[in-house]
């Protein structure tokens, strides 16, 4: 008891100390930097940022505390260098932030450094919160808390049902953030907050409720995640037919929260702002929504869902040791245990975090940035849908089949999401040539087309590269379609692995329309640049 009342005013200081950094910069923000004294302010931030160093860390020994436990140094050691530099790390790019995206009038030499201030302290962040917690992870009691019961306080998966739900907290943490960074790029291209603040509203709680219209269709006739009943049953004969409204039971599709949320996100946007172009915030807000799932993942990790198959824990103990403790539960099964003590669930959550970021840096910064010359407005947007696609069509069939979406009563199971995965991939790049296609059909009407000095190399070398690769994937996808059989049951049969080269293929040669064109283009134009 002691321990439990020790963390928690020392996590009230913390909080505060944290909050009285972040207020010094907050209220100096709209004051030009050539006017302010910020070395001061850089001091008062310091002192901050010191102060809830130490008392997270006097919070952390509460913790030990409460948890009743007889850490050994090593583990001492960890948290407490997790915990400087995690705390440190966070708060010192949190106070970059709002000097970087909100200060005004910032010298140059001084917004560089802020901006790799951001991304140097949320790197270091994120792997020295990974230290700190392996202070902690052999301490703590498995699986671990997911949420907040009204009648049951801290619940697991194991324990209980959850009011506040961990998961819910991680989506509305990666909306949230999402939004700030889109709306500081609007700031950037237009000149003003808030642009999206409307849309966000209309958006995300249609991307929750397109989630879960696919995850009720998807499930229809599935009992999973221990419930008794498929949702079927439970309207057609227990007359319930508030069930598949029922959103705190949990079930939602990431897949069909973003096509919805895209589709409702961009008619708002685009009836609320008739002046502006909706292919900027296209290319802007539609990457960024992989850091928003990247983050709603880890809610998965909590609820211990959304894995692969039992496999050795050595293969995975490089990861920190929370994770891979926690992943030695599921909820595939109606009574969640451990799994064995030398095995756990593939942790597929993480898997597709770390692609969900890669995917981001790839399109906003490579396609975005360095090779903008190369694609239309529209392109990186419509990159998302063939960036996720591609994702969910090589996770798919990695899950644990408790996780995979669809049954019919042909008993065929787990194929729902894997072809909405196939018609992302392929209509995110249907939309790609589209897109070049009716943008050159108009420039053309307009007497604006122009054929750039460079076009016929592109056109000719990317068509090649195209070739080579489109076509041995394309083949191969139709030799093993013919020689393995379909199975009902999803995972890496020859059959859809022959199916996901198709896919690939079909996918690399659509891309014809957009490189042979440019090649007969440069032959028939007149270079004019």
């Amino acid at each position: 008891m002691i321990g439990m009342i020790l963390s928690i005013v020392f996590l009230v200081l913390f909080a505060a100390s944290a909050g009285v950094s972040i207020y010094f910069t907050a209220s100096t923000v709209k004051t030009p930097m050539i006017e302010l004294n910020y070395k001061k302010l850089f001091t008062k931030v310091g002192i901050g940022i010191g102060a809830a160093i130490a008392f997270f860390i006097a919070a952390s020994f509460g913790f030990y505390m409460w948890l009743e436990a007889t850490p050994d140094a090593l583990h001492v050691i960890e948290l407490v260098i997790g915990a400087i530099l995690f705390i440190g790390a966070l708060f010192t790019a949190i106070n970059a932030f709002l000097l970087h995206y909100y200060g005004r009038n910032i010298p140059e030499k001084l917004d560089k450094w802020l901006f790799r201030i951001i991304l140097i302290g949320f790197t270091v962040a994120l792997f020295s919160l990974f230290l700190y917690t392996n202070g902690l992870a052999p301490y703590l009691t498995y699986p671990l808390v997911n949420g907040i019961s009204f009648t049951q306080g801290f619940v697991t998966p194991k324990t209980g049902k959850p009011n506040v739900a961990f998961y819910a907290l991680c989506i509305l943490s990666g909306a949230i953030l999402v939004y700030f960074l889109a709306d500081h790029k609007m700031y950037k291209e237009y000149g003003e907050h808030g642009i999206l603040e409307s849309t966000f509203f209309v958006a995300f709680p249609a991307g929750i409720i397109g989630a879960r219209i696919f995850y009720v269709i998807g499930t229809w006739n599935e009992t999973n995640h221990g419930e008794k009943l498929s949702f079927a049953q439970r309207v057609m004969e227990k007359g319930e037919w508030w069930a598949p409204l029922a959103i705190w039971e949990g079930g939602l599709t990431i897949i069909g929260g973003a096509i919805v949320g895209i589709i409702v996100g961009a008619l708002w946007y685009k009836w609320r702002h008739k002046d502006k172009n909706l292919w900027v915030v296209f290319d802007i807000a539609l990457p960024m929504i992989l850091i928003a799932q990247a983050v709603g993942r880890w809610g998965n990790f909590f609820n211990c869902e959304v894995h692969g198959f039992a496999d050795s824990i050595e293969h995975w103990k490089w990861l920190p040791e929370i994770i891979w403790r926690n992943a030695q539960y599921s909820t595939a099964e109606d009574a969640i245990s451990l799994i064995g003590t030398d095995q756990l669930y593939v942790p597929l959550f993480f898997v597709e975090a770390v692609f969900n970021l890669l995917g981001f840096f790839v399109l906003a910064h490579l396609f975005g940035i360095k090779l903008r010359k190369y694609v239309e407005f529209g392109d990186v947007g419509f990159g998302y849908i063939v960036w996720y696609g591609l994702t969910r069509l090589f996770m798919e069939p990695l899950r644990h089949a408790a996780f995979n979406m669809g049954e019919n009563n042909d008993g065929v199971s787990g194929y729902w999401s894997w072809f909405w995965s196939i018609a992302m991939v392929v209509g995110g790049v249907l939309l790609i040539v589209g897109n070049h296609i009716v943008r050159n059909i108009l420039r053309k009407k307009n007497n604006t087309f122009v054929v750039k000095s460079y076009d016929k190399n592109l056109g000719l070398i990317s068509s090649l590269i195209i070739l080579v690769i489109g076509v041995p994937l394309l083949v191969l996808g139709i030799l093993n379609l013919n020689e393995g059989t379909f199975q009902p049951v999803m995972g890496y049969n020859q059959f859809n692995v022959g199916l996901m080269l198709l896919v690939l293929g079909v996918s690399a040669l659509l891309c014809l329309g957009i490189s042979v064109p440019i090649f007969i283009n440069s032959l028939r134009g007149q270079t004019n640049e």
